[in-house]
């Protein structure tokens, strides 16, 4: 009983031991239920390559670093060996190269694989060229390197720019910006100058106020007063506006448009009737434009005046007398003239 259960803790110890190495196995990156291959690789360095660094083509991981060795053949004399695991479905063309360069700024490293162009793939027993890129120090060294030029060309760019901008500001008495901050410093003078006037408007109002205060006091009470009277009145004043539009409403109902209208008509005809005259048509026209007419009338008033002096001279030339009998009967054969004798008792006495 004894030896079976001496039995079962060595075999539980041996199979932990087992899955231990088998995990550990797994945790490094190893794929222990699957075959791989092997690819051997000499380098100057390592460059801080240690066993189960990655293996990458373009960035995916296609392996691990199994072993690093020290080279004791005369071809890779003191050179570092590193076997390389790799998946078993990868292949590795006999020309190509690996390249140890940085993943990160924090120092991890990795192998790169630059894949040849040959037919022929690697095995065990071929040694493939590594080079070295450097450590991440040594990579921002040389980006450093590399954007040398690029730097001083933009820093040569920069002073230029700095001199065409002094040049344009220009230098001593005539400097632009030296002209600026002295009409800036004159305007801040100006500006506290004014604020100090507002200031002393400011003093001088308070005091006023203060002066006056009973006079305001006086004002305020005369216009609380007068406030209450209007609203004192308030009902006279709603009489005042209930009669307006009472007025307002009557001058509606009279029909003024009506009114308007027929003005506005009459108007109109007269500016009808006075154009007729002022473009010669009817009597009216013509007796203000026709100077014969009144030369006309002129001329029958003087001949009748004439003929009334001949009258007044001569009536028998114009008066027949006839006698029937002895009570001397006038007979008038001219109406004219018996109507004058008649307004002409004096004229009529004469004659008989």
């Amino acid at each position: 009983m004894d030896k079976k259960n001496e039995i079962l803790v060595g075999a539980l110890t041996v199979i932990g031991i087992t899955i231990f190495i088998l995990g550990f196995k797994f945790l490094q990156g190893d794929n222990i239920f699957s075959r791989s291959k092997y690819v051997n690789v000499a380098a100057e360095r390592t460059s801080n390559i240690t066993e189960s660094n990655s293996v990458l083509e373009n960035g995916v991981p296609i392996g691990r670093v199994e072993a690093i060795t020290l080279s004791e053949s005369p071809n890779f004399l003191h050179k570092a060996i590193l076997k390389l695991k790799l998946n078993k479905d990868v292949t590795i063309p006999v020309d190509s190269k690996f390249v140890i360069y940085g993943v990160d700024n924090l120092g991890k490293m990795a192998i790169g694989l630059v894949r040849g162009e040959t037919n022929k793939d690697a095995t065990l027993k071929d040694t493939l060229p590594c080079l070295v890129k450097g450590d991440p120090i040594g990579q921002i060294s040389d980006l450093a390197a590399s954007l040398k030029p690029r730097i001083d060309s933009t820093l040569a760019s920069f002073q230029y720019l700095a001199t065409n901008l002094n040049a344009q500001l220009g230098s001593g008495e005539n400097s632009l910006l030296k002209k600026a901050v002295t009409d800036l410093s004159t305007t801040l003078r100006s500006v506290n100058k004014v604020a100090g006037n507002a200031d002393k408007m400011i003093t001088t109002l308070n005091s006023t106020l203060t002066d006056n205060r009973g006079n305001l006091d006086a004002l305020f009470k005369n216009f609380a007063e007068l406030a209450t009277k209007l609203n004192g009145e308030t009902g006279k004043l709603d009489s005042i506006l209930v009669n307006f539009q009472t007025i307002s409403g009557q001058v509606a109902a009279g029909d003024l448009t009506a009114t308007i209208t027929s003005v506005k008509q009459t108007l109109d005809e007269l500016k009808k009737t006075l154009k007729m005259v002022n473009e010669g048509d009817g009597t009216i026209s013509k007796l203000l434009k026709d100077g014969s007419a009144y030369n006309d009338i002129t001329k029958t008033l003087n001949s009748f005046n004439a003929v009334l002096v001949d009258l007044k001279a001569n009536p028998k030339k114009y008066i027949s007398l006839s006698i029937f009998d002895k009570s001397r009967t006038l007979t008038f054969t001219d109406t004219s003239v018996q109507q004058f004798l008649e307004k002409n008792p004096k004229a009529a006495k004469a004659i008989k």
